[in-house]
């Protein structure tokens, strides 16, 4: 890591910080794809818009950032918890960003080239899908419009009905 950082700051931490104060992350913001929701090194939690203008709440492990990709899971914002598979955004495409076949036993990620887990799942991805995929190179504000992206069209399910 070639961040500056103070003194007994994870470097790591350092960056992030710096990245979330991006450009290309406040214009996200401006736009209301998403927000930020809580920064509590090393989970970054966010609010994704969907497509029917609805929040869909993500948990971030950001462990090592930018040379690992963020994880990401699916999170309850008001319950502080992760969130139940039949309260999953749908987005009608195929393959669903929460695949109810594969997302739990992968820690709920989501089924995208650019998070970890999907990435280390499916390591020809990078070389598939280089413009979704993560590298080093990429940021915190690349995770979220890859996100925002694949929900855009996404609907919550309704719930107690």
């Amino acid at each position: 890591m070639t961040a500056t950082s103070a003194p007994g700051v994870d470097p790591c931490q350092s960056r992030l910080r710096r990245d979330l104060q991006s450009a290309q992350v406040e214009a996200g913001v401006d736009a209301g794809f998403w927000r930020i929701v809580e920064m509590a090194w090393p989970v970054l939690t966010v609010a994704i818009t969907v497509g029917d203008g609805a929040e869909a709440g993500m948990r971030l492990d950001v462990e090592d950032y930018p040379l690992a990709a963020p994880a990401g899971r699916p999170w309850d914002l008001a319950g502080n918890t992760l969130l139940p598979v039949d309260r999953w955004p749908i987005t009608g495409r195929n393959p669903e960003v929460f695949r109810p076949d594969w997302s739990p036993g992968n820690g709920n990620a989501p089924y995208l080239p650019c998070d970890r887990v999907g990435l280390a799942t499916h390591p020809n991805w990078a070389t598939e899908h280089p413009e979704r995929a993560w590298s080093r190179s990429r940021t915190i504000g690349f995770y979220l419009q890859e996100l925002h992206r694949a929900l855009s069209g996404a609907r919550l399910p309704s719930v107690g009905i």
